[in-house]
């Protein structure tokens, strides 16, 4: 009960804090650094007048979400690109670009109607009182086969470290701390200390540090500020170009498919007073997925990515083609938490993360 207490009070208190910034940066469409963005003035990079969902001879319904300029874009990208929102009578208002710590509130209060996020803080979110579920699996790890540039995250060292191997690196520390971005709970810390486990290594040695974004960790790892530095498929080809050495990825977790997997999700409220419109984004998301992970598709992908985000990209994040939600893709996220201490044993069940009336198995 303190567990959940504290984390109710955490989630409050981000509301309270930053709730008056979340609407002012949606509406002026600016980070909070002022930095232009396109979302409040209509996305126009990404709408296309031969995709109009008025055309598409169904309803339409207006669906929110912050501006993406960053690995989680692709579906987004190729939905508007496609056409797929449109074919659906979804029309997604993008409103202005958010740090990762003013999503959920942004969701919760309103400003925005969706998001995305890994099964590990859809959890502790919901662990902390916040009302929403996931209605459709986004990401996932892709299956033995698929080439490893969309291996849902790589881990970097620099070649001034003078190491090639995690092994090498934990022997040359002597004990102290390993540095490594993330902020937990999210994919960063949960595939390194999956990582760690599975190569026989004490997670205990990982002190994680927060960073905003890929790139922001990647340059403190180049000025020797953290060890080791993870990062996303969009990303891997700046760190490559850039020198440095990979020492493990998510093949190395033993996690499988699981590696990867996060829900698109929305308030119980929502899901609750608009399930047609939830019904035309799980198909318009799902379409697009399809079509991501569809090879002939892979480099029209990869450049749309590129041309998006403004980074020279090599590859894009792998996506869930299947159907329903599969509980080993699920469980492990739960079981980490528990592990870690973050939820009591049998606090969450998958089922009390997710809601199966949008995207069934058969």
């Amino acid at each position: 009960m303190a567990i959940e207490n504290k984390k109710r009070l955490v989630i409050l208190s981000v509301i309270a804090v930053i709730g008056i910034g979340i609407g002012t940066g949606s509406y002026f469409g600016k980070t909070k650094k002022g930095i232009d963005i396109e979302g409040a003035a209509g996305f126009k990079d990404l709408k296309s007048v031969s995709f109009d969902p008025a055309k598409s001879g169904k309803p339409v319904y207006t669906i929110k979400t912050d501006t993406k300029k960053n690995c989680s874009s692709t579906p987004w990208v190729i939905a508007e690109k496609k056409g797929f929102f449109a074919e659906e009578g979804i029309n997604v208002e993008y409103t202005g670009e958010l740090t990762t710590a003013q999503v959920l509130p942004s969701i919760l209060n309103g400003t925005n109607n969706v998001s995305t996020a890994h099964v590990n803080q859809v959890a502790t979110f919901i662990a902390g009182g916040a009302k929403i579920k996931g209605v459709t699996i986004g990401g996932s790890e892709p299956v033995e086969g698929v080439d490893d540039k969309y291996h849902h995250m790589k881990y970097y060292v620099s070649p001034k470290l003078g190491v090639k191997t995690l092994e090498e690196l934990i022997q040359k520390k002597k004990g102290e701390k390993i540095t490594i971005n993330g902020t937990v709970p999210s994919c960063t810390t949960f595939l390194a200390t999956n990582a760690f486990d599975h190569l026989g290594f004490s997670r205990n040695q990982i002190k994680f540090v927060a960073f905003d974004s890929d790139t922001a960790a990647l340059q403190a790892n180049q000025q020797g500020n953290i060890d080791i530095v993870g990062v996303h498929p969009p990303f891997y080809k700046l760190a490559n170009d850039s020198g440095l050495i990979e020492i493990f990825d998510t093949a190395d977790t033993g996690l499988g498919e699981a590696a990867g997997t996060t829900f698109y999700y929305f308030t119980e409220k929502f899901i609750k007073e608009n399930p047609e419109a939830i019904q035309g984004f799980v198909k318009a998301v799902k379409k697009a997925q399809a079509w991501i992970v569809d090879t002939k598709n892979e480099e029209e992908a990869i450049q749309l990515t590129a041309d998006y985000i403004g980074q020279p990209v090599n590859a894009v994040h792998y996506y869930y083609s299947g159907n329903g939600f599969q509980d080993k893709l699920i469980q492990p996220w739960i079981d980490d938490l528990v592990v870690s201490g973050a939820l009591k044993k049998d606090q969450l069940k998958v089922s009390d993360l997710i809601v199966n009336d949008f995207d069934k198995t058969n």
